[in-house]
């Protein structure tokens, strides 16, 4: 096939504009002296094909371009890009002998490796078959481990005075493109080949080139979506094998876009710093309240789908499996941790709820509580802390207050309130390997004293997600309703048709008893802005925020513990629930004060401080009443109204669902008029 084909083709397919951003040359005038004589040049081919050997008319499906998969705002986290490789153009030879085609072709291939220092080759079966049987099609043979190898720009200037001929060409594809590299690749996943290209006699049907499908996360569970529909060429050669005509009698159709709920910039933010905070491993999610838009799930580490593109090599997809510190798992949605101490604001609200325990009672915070035979040692070992309230042992995140809690009220009101809200069940995200985590069930054996005490400080046989820890954070910040988490908003057509929309729903009613919320919701707050509160490092200027620092025995074999922090903001009118889990080195000591909580500061402060004026979630956040910082004592002072005097949160309403789409953002990048 010669260059010309290519280039009208791509003409074709872009309008002479972009093919999702990568600019493409512009067709040359139509082959033969005008439509006239092409149309004539068709007919008398037609007429003599039956009785010329070499002339040929063939049907072949051009593979249509992915669709974007991008941020709720319109960045792009997954497009398409057009590349260049180094193929074979034979031209038709009298007497084809093996030798001859060989000759030929290592000529032709030794010439370019040549120039551009490359030791490039393919086998000679490969070669005489493909001259005998699809020899009107390009050859591609600029490919190393089995894999296609791009020509670089500086390649291609080399390659300009071997192309002349025509015996070699620069045969252009367009491959799937990660412009944001490593961001949010475990929900983005990667493509690959659907199908090796056919290497027998051509038939109609047969792709021009290689065509891609979903592999993992999104790129798979939308594949259907993303893949668009095939176009129709057909191609009509003269005896001597030289192209006659180029006619699309399809064009394809662009595959549909996945418009996220992710925010790329409080994506990156989370990302970068779990990247300089929790190196060996961690996780953060960020989620909106009001919608249950998930605005970022970050792991670290992570890695770059980019490296998928062409295929990855055996030895980098078993290094990648082999590494210590799992870069492909998902951390954010698939690991399960032992929830820690941010489980003991489940248990202060069913302990709450049963009516075994009120805000005001008392317990008596020492450094061990004795449990039939064995004795539970709070996080301070050396001194008693005194009697406590709820809001108080939820700031000290005192052990001993709340194995006593735990064992008065008993196990089943603490796992009832942890199933309600939304533990020991998956969120429903539409990728593969979301956790499911585990709450025990007195159904299954009884959960005697020592079960429970471990049960009530987030420890034992519990484990959840950091996506779950972050849900349950969204349910408390409301306090009526948990809504269903979503990671898609829509899917549209390149033309901003929206042919599908994930509308905010409720996933359950939790209706909260709002004395027992509230009392937790100080503990909360006086956690970040209570003198001797475990999260102060949290504190940012521009909001308050409510949270709850744990700290938990993850892999005692080998001394590994891991530090968390969760909450919400603003404290009084929550808006946004997170969650950041961090994984301690083997041997290190760790706390969710001071590892977990700095890195919620850091987000959160880059966040305020790198967002336009007008963005909706700080206008949402903006003016918002502190809440009052309850300390100890304070409860007994006022008996008739125990939940105290902190402002009750006034529930919002989702935000109305936006009805525009991305605007002139499909239209700048594909420049239509």
């Amino acid at each position: 096939m010669s260059p010309r084909i290519w280039r009208n083709f791509f003409f074709i397919l872009s309008s002479g504009a972009l093919v999702y951003g990568q600019e493409v040359p512009k067709a040359e005038v139509v082959i033969g002296t005008g439509p006239v004589a092409a149309e004539s040049k068709k007919k008398d081919l037609a007429a003599t094909l039956s009785t010329q050997k070499e002339a040929r008319t063939m049907r072949l499906s051009i593979p249509a371009p992915r669709g974007l998969i991008v941020d709720r705002n319109g960045v792009a986290l997954a497009q398409n890009r057009v590349v260049y490789y180094l193929a074979l153009n034979f031209p038709f030879m009298s007497k084809a002998t093996p030798d001859i085609i060989l000759s030929f072709a290592k000529e032709k291939i030794s010439a370019a490796n040549k120039v551009l220092g490359k030791n490039w080759s393919l086998p000679d079966d490969k070669l005489i078959s493909h001259y005998q049987n699809r020899r009107w099609l390009p050859l591609v043979f600029s490919i190393e481990d089995g894999l296609n190898v791009e020509l670089s720009s500086e390649d291609q200037k080399k390659l300009k005075p071997l192309l002349e001929s025509g015996s070699l060409l620069m045969q252009p594809a367009y491959i799937r493109f990660y412009p944001k590299e490593d961001t949010a690749s475990h929900m983005i996943g990667w493509t690959g080949k659907t199908r090796r290209l056919p290497e027998g006699p051509i038939v109609d049907g047969d792709p021009l080139f290689e065509e891609m499908e979903g592999r993992q996360g999104l790129e798979l569970t939308f594949d259907g979506a993303l893949k668009g529909t095939p176009g129709e060429i057909n191609l009509l050669f003269d005896a001597d094998g030289h192209l006659l005509s180029d006619e699309v009698l399809r064009r394809p159709t662009p595959g549909r876009t996945v418009v996220t709920t992710l925010d790329y910039h409080l994506q990156r933010h989370a990302e970068n710093a779990l990247k300089k905070h929790a190196s060996n491993g961690g996780a953060m999610v960020v989620m909106d309240i009001r919608n249950g838009h998930i605005l970022a799930m970050a792991s670290n580490p992570s890695f770059n789908p980019n490296e998928f593109v062409f295929g990855i090599k055996e030895a980098r997809w078993a290094e990648l499996n082999k590494d210590l510190r799992a870069p492909l798992l998902g951390r954010a949605f698939s690991s399960e941790y032992p929830p820690a101490s941010t489980f003991k604001l489940v248990t202060a609200l069913g302990a709450l709820e049963s009516g075994k325990v009120t805000p005001s009672s008392s317990y008596y915070c020492g450094t061990s509580l004795l449990v039939g035979d064995r004795y539970f040692h709070n996080h301070n070992t050396k001194t008693d802390e005194g009697d406590m309230n709820v809001i108080t042992a939820i700031k000290r995140s005192c052990n001993t207050w709340f194995y006593q809690a735990g064992l008065d009220t008993g196990a089943d009101p603490i796992l009832n309130m942890a199933r309600r809200l939304g533990f020991d069940e998956r969120v429903g995200l539409p990728i593969k390997g979301e956790g499911k985590g585990h709450v025990p069930s007195s159904a299954d054996h009884k959960i005697l004293g020592g079960e429970i005490a471990n049960i009530s400080i987030g420890q034992g046989s519990l484990t959840a997600t950091p996506l779950q820890v972050c849900q349950c954070m969204a349910a408390i910040g409301d306090g009526v309703v948990m809504r269903q988490p979503l990671l898609v908003k829509q899917v549209q057509t390149i033309s901003e048709v929206i042919v599908d929309a994930y509308e905010p729903k409720i996933r359950r009613q939790i209706n909260l008893n709002p004395i027992a919320r509230d009392a937790v919701v100080k503990g909360m707050v006086a956690v970040v802005s209570g003198s001797g509160g475990t999260g102060r490092a949290a504190g940012i200027k521009q909001v308050q925020i409510a949270g709850k620092t744990g700290t938990a025995q993850w892999k005692p074999a080998k001394e590994q513990n891991l530090a968390w922090f969760t909450g919400f903001l603003p404290a009084s009118q929550p808006v946004l629930a997170y969650s950041v889990v961090y994984e301690g080195r083997p041997g290190e000591r760790v706390s969710g004060g001071a590892i977990a909580a700095p890195i919620v500061n850091e987000v959160f402060t880059k966040y305020y401080e790198g967002a336009p004026a007008d963005d909706p979630l700080l206008a949402a956040m903006k003016d918002v009443p502190q809440a009052v910082s309850i300390e100890e004592g304070e409860l007994d002072a006022n008996p008739e109204n125990p939940a105290g005097n902190f402002r009750r949160v006034q529930q919002q309403a989702a935000p109305a669902p936006e009805k525009k789409t991305l605007g002139n953002f499909f239209k700048r990048l594909f420049q239509r008029n």
